[in-house]
């Protein structure tokens, strides 16, 4: 009589294993902790602060806005766990702040609408920002991204990426500069409103804070 195969459990000790993608995809995540694949190796990383998500909602209700003056050009958008990019030929699976697919997508080889457009909100320490603006960076090019945002509060700026090819175009928007996507023509969120009602509860702030 066969053996029914038991689900792999993953939790924050198994940061750093080694992975296929498929183990990934079957396995069973402990709750309270953010997972991806990056190149064959699991990184479980904390939930990110209240000012990220609330850099995140600002972003959400960007695109919602968006979506309500242009009707029927978004599909649909979200981010976190409601949104999965996976590259098979780097053995890597990615779930960015926000993805956005246009009515207009084709499906990948899993039958799933292709993300036209990803953000990523970047968190506090190097090891987060060499992951939003390098690694990600290559991997979202070989997924076949059109646009890639990377969101960064503490440098009060958005990187704007743009596929031209097999590379990305980069400009670097500040302040009340318009967000000037390819992917979403005529878009006119500015970056400063990406901030807007954003807390800061940053380690440099609350040490400040506790000094006084």
């Amino acid at each position: 009589m066969a053996t029914a195969s038991v689900a792999l459990r993953l939790g924050p000790a198994d940061h750093g294993r080694p992975l296929t993608l498929e183990e990934y995809l079957d396995a069973e995540l402990e709750e309270g902790s953010r997972y991806e694949l990056a190149r064959g190796v699991l990184e479980v990383s904390n939930v990110p602060k209240f000012s990220h998500w609330q850099v995140v909602s600002n972003l959400f209700d960007a695109i919602s806005r968006y979506k309500f003056a242009h009707p029927g050009f978004v599909r649909v958008h979200g981010g976190g766990s409601e949104c999965q990019l996976l590259i098979p030929t780097l053995n890597s699976g990615r779930n960015p702040d926000l993805a956005v697919v246009l009515t207009n997508a084709p499906k990948d080889a899993r039958g799933r609408y292709m993300v036209d457009l990803a953000a990523e909100v970047v968190s506090e320490g190097t090891e987060a920002e060499d992951r939003d603006y390098r690694v990600k960076r290559e991997e979202y090019l070989v997924y076949g991204l059109r646009e890639y945002w990377v969101v960064d509060r503490f440098r009060n700026q958005l990187t704007l990426l743009v596929r031209d090819g097999g590379a990305w175009t980069e400009r670097i928007l500040r302040g009340e500069q318009v967000i000037a996507s390819h992917v979403l023509p005529g878009f006119a969120a500015t970056v400063g409103s990406l901030w807007e009602g954003v807390e800061d509860d940053s380690e440099t702030a609350n040490e400040t804070q506790g000094e006084e």
